[in-house]
């Protein structure tokens, strides 16, 4: 069955009040079949005056997910953002388009 996830696509910047550049995204999609979610690490990096946690978790579905850097990504009801491309790999001996592997992030803190 798998995991149902949102894809928050990433559609450039607008300016803010205050004329600064802000990311802007379009209206959440639902994707059905991708195969799995997997948690991640976490990290808190020793900042002084900070106390950020960064967790980066990754998800595993099919070959032709749409998914680019800086979507956001809706999943077990955390949002996470896409970290580089989309990992798409191919069977060696057959050619098939077996999967692909998309890394996220989320910084709190």
């Amino acid at each position: 069955m798998g995991e149902v996830v949102q894809r928050v696509p990433y559609v450039g910047t607008v300016e803010d009040a205050h004329g600064n550049e802000t990311p802007s995204y379009g209206a959440a999609v639902s994707l059905a079949g991708v195969y799995g979610f997997d948690p991640g690490s976490s990290s808190e990096p020793r900042l002084a005056g900070q106390s950020r946690v960064i967790v980066e978790p990754t998800l595993y579905g099919p070959y032709d997910m749409p998914f680019v850097p800086r979507d956001r990504v809706i999943v077990r009801s955390q949002t996470f953002e896409v970290e580089g491309e989309v990992r798409k790999w191919r069977h060696m001996r057959s050619d098939v388009e077996a999967g692909a592997v998309v890394s996220l992030r989320k910084v709190s803190g």
